[in-house]
């Protein structure tokens, strides 16, 4: 996480936890992703301790409604968790945040870099983790080596 970003955070916690929460607010917090990472022991983890808060309800966005109906029937929430994995339409999901302008827990732009490898490299050297040697073989879009 970049210092700006982390800077962000920061005053976002200071700026949450001095507000003084209504006990009569419920917080919908919308699940954007796959069925089979909805269904992943992790991701249930999570679910379960979200919802052990009287405040916090849930909403899991299927399959269906991600990969079928227009962002403009997607469910309403507060606050949006999304993960790309394969058959996630990220673009979709990035519109729908857009639209409705939920706060997202994780930054759905960033998510296209972790589907570059090299830019996983890039954004771990430029953050001082180390990373093992490596090569890269770029190849064109009919699968041979570029040069």
């Amino acid at each position: 996480m970049s210092s700006m970003n982390g800077t962000r955070l920061k005053r976002t916690i200071a700026h949450k936890s001095s507000v003084k929460h209504d006990p009569k607010k419920v917080v919908y917090i919308g699940i954007c992703a796959m069925e089979k990472k909805v269904s992943a022991p992790p991701m249930q983890s999570i679910l379960n301790r979200l919802r052990q808060q009287d405040f916090i309800n849930t909403v899991h966005f299927s399959d269906d409604v991600i990969l079928n109906k227009p962002i403009e029937e997607w469910p309403l929430c507060d606050c949006l968790i999304a993960f790309y994995s394969k058959g996630f339409p990220l673009d979709k999901a990035i519109a729908y945040v857009n639209l409705r302008h939920p706060f997202v827990i994780n930054d759905l732009e960033m998510q296209y870099s972790l589907m570059d490898r090299r830019k996983v490299y890039e954004i771990l050297t430029h953050h001082g983790v180390e990373v093992p040697k490596y090569a890269v073989a770029t190849h064109t879009k009919d699968g041979n080596i570029f040069k």
